[in-house]
């Protein structure tokens, strides 16, 4: 049994490294997508290609499964290429030179909602029982105390800070929108 649980943890760790190249390949090609797309716009050009994306499908060997895969690269390309040059936040509220995104209404629907802006699987430390309850429900880890948080959130106050929810309002600064995809550990008090 012990060599069973070695060998899969073996394999673990060499589909977590495969995992992790594609993941570092496909932030090269989204930093490729947006020059290209920056150059696309200097020239006054269409984002999409697709006889270009044809040409490629046509000389890359491929079956069905990596052609769908193909696909899939190419509208994750034309999005790095459009959005580049698109401001897609509407930052509505600013407070001591901060930007937020400014969300109105009940209290418990404002938890609900950060419940699905904050990462899958966030792990949340929160003794507030409705609070932690709608985190559950969205599927994040509930937990008593956690060490180094990636976030504080204090909730009903006026502090600056990331995320503020405070009676009917919620605010989301711009530079959790910068950092969201770092944050996994989060402190709700």
């Amino acid at each position: 049994m012990i060599v069973f649980i070695n060998e899969l943890d073996n394999l673990r760790n060499e589909i977590y490294l495969n995992s992790k190249g594609i993941l570092d390949l496909l932030e090269k090609r989204r930093i490729l997508a947006g020059k290209i797309g920056d150059f696309k716009n200097s020239e006054g050009m269409s984002v999409r290609n697709r006889e270009r994306e044809i040409d490629i499908l046509k000389t890359l060997p491929s079956d069905a499964f990596e052609e769908s895969i193909l696909n899939i690269l190419f509208e994750f390309s034309i999005h790095y290429e459009e959005k580049i040059h698109f401001d897609w936040v509407n930052y509505s509220e600013e407070k001591n030179g901060v930007k937020y995104i400014k969300y109105a209404g009940k209290y418990e629907n404002l938890i609900f909602l950060l419940s699905n802006i904050l990462n899958a699987g966030t792990v949340i430390a929160c003794h507030d029982r409705m609070v932690s309850g709608i985190m559950a429900l969205a599927g994040h880890h509930i937990i008593d105390t956690i060490d180094n948080p990636d976030l504080i959130i204090k909730l009903n106050t006026d502090l600056n800070q990331d995320i503020m929810i405070n009676n009917d309002i919620m605010l989301i600064s711009e530079k959790f929108m910068e950092n969201k995809k770092q944050i996994y550990n989060v402190a709700i008090e």
